[in-house]
């Protein structure tokens, strides 16, 4: 009989273990759940820098560079805080034209795009942030490991005002720093300015 009373005991004391670490189970997913943010933006991009580049005794006029990027976001907030992780991901491409004496040219430009920062919570409504940008430098059908030059790092500042609880309007302006050879910029300027939306998904 006392065993009988003591494998009981034990049983209720297992199953009241089970349901204790099954709350908490529950309770750690839902809040690292709660932490994370994801939502997509689409900019408009226009580049701007150097208009005129000597090249092989040849100077080298830039018209415009301009296009677009969508990009897959996700935040994770820091609980009692007001800074947050933000990392990107996503796809840029750019439309460019120029001319110098003997001819005119124009082209466009595919990027794969990763960014990471930290994003600053100033208001309910509005946000700061800064990243470090890494894209293709060389067109995705020039991109082999032979090639120098592989990569372009850029910092970014953005600000975002949240229109409503899905919408938020941005505006960012871009920095690259290496590699920004003439060669490079000539087509694809150091400057950038975007200005865009972005949706939250979930939150």
């Amino acid at each position: 009989m006392k065993l009988f009373k003591l494998r009981t005991k034990n049983l209720e004391h297992l199953g009241k273990s089970r349901l204790y670490f099954g709350l908490f189970f529950l309770g750690i997913t839902s809040s690292i759940h709660s932490q994370y943010d994801i939502s997509v933006g689409i900019n408009y991009i226009s580049a701007f820098g150097k208009r005129s580049i000597d090249l092989q005794n040849t100077t080298y006029f830039l018209n415009n560079t301009q296009g677009y990027e969508v990009t897959l976001n996700n935040s994770y907030h820091f609980t009692n805080r007001k800074v947050e992780t933000i990392f990107k991901v996503g796809f840029r491409q750019l439309y460019f034209s120029g001319y110098s004496t003997n001819l005119t040219y124009n082209g466009q430009l595919n990027k794969l795009v990763g960014a990471a920062g930290l994003n600053y919570l100033v208001t309910e409504e509005i946000n700061l942030s800064s990243y470090l940008e890494i894209e293709n430098n060389l067109d995705l059908d020039e991109f082999n490991a032979g090639n120098g030059d592989l990569f372009r790092l850029s910092l970014s500042l953005e600000g975002k005002y949240k229109i409503s609880e899905k919408l938020g309007l941005t505006c960012l302006f871009s920095c690259a720093m290496t590699p920004i050879s003439e060669v490079y910029i000539l087509i694809n300027p150091q400057y950038q300015v975007r200005l865009g939306l972005t949706y939250q998904i979930t939150k």
